[in-house]
């Protein structure tokens, strides 16, 4: 990262947007970093990519609007509407786009970006190929941690556990799905739960009751799924761990640090779908969840190994159950939590008493070029 001089801002490319089921979630969060970012000390542009994989970056005179999310009527909404890219300068794709970012002589880019593409490590070899600094993990540690299979193996290997799981190549499901739906019930019983393992959104994850149900989340899932992820439906509480680190020069924060425990209590009473992570009326989330102080303890460990077998960096957020026996088993790792208004890793910090302000400059400051 740039040394800057006294009284020189650090300029920050904050990514939103992409091709994920995310990319309104996307949006929102990006907008929420933006306005997050004091403009006495960052010089912010913000980079809209659209679905198609268009990118879109503002002008070099751009200023960010000064409208605040405290002011009248915009209470309660960022100052930068990612919607808002008239005028900007199009590019076919990330490599002419991350040129322009290199030759206004970006510090630090920013991905708020979810699914395939942003943590899949694919944004990641982009940047990391341009030398620019980014926020969060490299691009073997991002694209093992996207790899559901993978991941379990790893953690599974160092004695973390997660439900009992099995794989099939989507290949090997075009003859004989009945036999296997029937193996996997016997093995895994009821209600199976059905993944695309390289899956950004849960809208990729189904729960089946029963064979027919197993057999409609197969066609749904295959494809664009080259593999499924076949596990056993494991009952109790949600709860989810966010970690961060500050690798700036503020001494005693170089360590990644476990945040409070979120319970997650979906309304519906069935599980964390993408309507109960995102609408207004969707799951109850509560910060500090509602544990005995040692399995909350418990939890944070976990979510520490986690993060440090995946070898990941800047933040993550560990998703597990907490079983009616008092274990906890771990069901996936997300390497870029949500930055919107429903975001848990904010939740979290701000219970913890880090301000989304100060989170996001924590992260910043954390940013490096991959060697």
């Amino acid at each position: 990262m740039r040394v800057t001089s006294k009284g020189e801002r650090l300029r920050v490319a904050v990514l939103m947007g992409g091709p994920s089921a995310e990319h309104e979630v996307s949006l929102q969060g990006g907008e929420n970093v933006v306005d997050a970012l004091s403009p006495d000390v960052y010089d912010v542009r913000p980079v809209f990519i659209s679905r198609e994989g268009e990118w879109k970056v503002p002008p070099r005179r751009w200023k960010l609007p000064t409208r605040s999310r405290t002011n009248g009527d915009d209470e309660g909404t960022p100052a930068f509407d990612a919607h808002d890219v008239q005028g900007w300068r199009a590019y076919d794709g990330p490599c002419e786009a991350l040129v322009a970012l290199k030759e206004w002589g970006t510090d630090v880019v920013f991905p708020v970006l979810h699914g395939r593409f942003g943590e899949d490590g694919t944004v990641q070899a982009c940047l990391s190929a341009a030398g620019l600094a980014f926020v969060g993990s490299d691009t073997a540690a991002s694209a093992t941690a996207f790899d559901k299979i993978r991941a379990k193996e790893i953690i599974g290997f160092h004695g973390i556990d997660t439900p009992a799981f099995e794989v099939v190549e989507a290949g090997d499901l075009e003859r004989g799905r009945a036999a296997r739906i029937e193996g996997w019930i016997a093995k895994l019983g009821l209600p199976l739960v059905l993944k695309n393992p390289r899956g950004g959104s849960t809208l990729e994850v189904k729960i089946a009751n029963d064979a027919g149900e197993a057999i409609s989340a197969i066609e749904e899932l295959v494809p664009p799924a080259e593999r499924l992820l076949v596990e056993e439906h494991v009952a109790g509480r949600e709860l989810t761990v966010g970690v961060i680190e500050d690798r700036s020069e503020s001494p005693g924060r170089h360590e990644p640090r476990a945040l409070p425990v979120v319970e997650i209590r979906p309304k519906s009473g069935t599980f964390f779908d993408y309507h109960e992570k995102y609408a207004a009326d969707g799951a109850e989330e509560i910060c500090p969840a509602p544990v005995p102080d040692e399995v909350a303890h418990a939890a944070q460990q976990i979510a520490l190994d986690v993060h440090r077998l995946l070898g990941l960096t800047g933040l993550s957020r560990t998703d597990m159950i907490l079983t009616k026996d008092g274990s906890l088993r771990v069901l996936e790792v997300n390497t870029i939590p949500g930055m919107s208004s429903r975001g848990l890793v904010p939740l979290a910090a701000e219970a913890s008493g880090v301000a989304f302000p100060e989170l996001v400059t924590n992260l910043v400051r954390s940013a490096r070029v991959p060697s």
